[in-house]
């Protein structure tokens, strides 16, 4: 089990991953924060971003909290998974929403429209209240 979040450090982040049966389940408490999330990032890091790490890479690169070094870091990752869920973050820079949009990956590009799509259509109820 790996757990995250507040008062979790990166060294027992990287410990949980490098263990026999690694991240398995991942368990958090309140809110993750940027911080948490880069604590995170960095315990992954220190254990050279093993596979038993793809899920939560994923889990970030969707995360509405995570900051923008970290998408832009995880945007260069080959991972499907981790590139699908990075698709779908509302929160993902116009220029990275345009690198994912011409992904050679179709369903990377359906991702990534259909939350581009989303995103205009939120915005634009916020400028248009009736």
């Amino acid at each position: 089990m790996l757990r995250i979040g507040r008062g979790v450090g990166r060294e027992a982040i990287r410990r949980a991953l490098l263990r026999r049966g690694g991240a398995a389940t991942v368990v958090y408490d309140d809110v993750l924060r940027v911080r948490d999330i880069r604590e995170a990032m960095a315990g992954i890091r220190a254990a050279g971003t093993p596979q038993a790490a793809l899920p939560l890479l994923a889990w970030f690169a969707s995360h509405p909290n995570t900051p923008l070094d970290i998408l832009r870091e995880l945007g260069r990752h080959e991972s499907r998974e981790v590139l699908l869920s990075l698709a779908m973050n509302r929160k993902l820079p116009a220029d990275l929403r345009r690198r994912l949009l011409s992904h050679p990956d179709g369903d990377v590009r359906d991702h990534a429209s259909q939350a581009a799509r989303r995103a205009r259509h939120s915005a634009a109820g916020r400028r248009d209240p009736s």
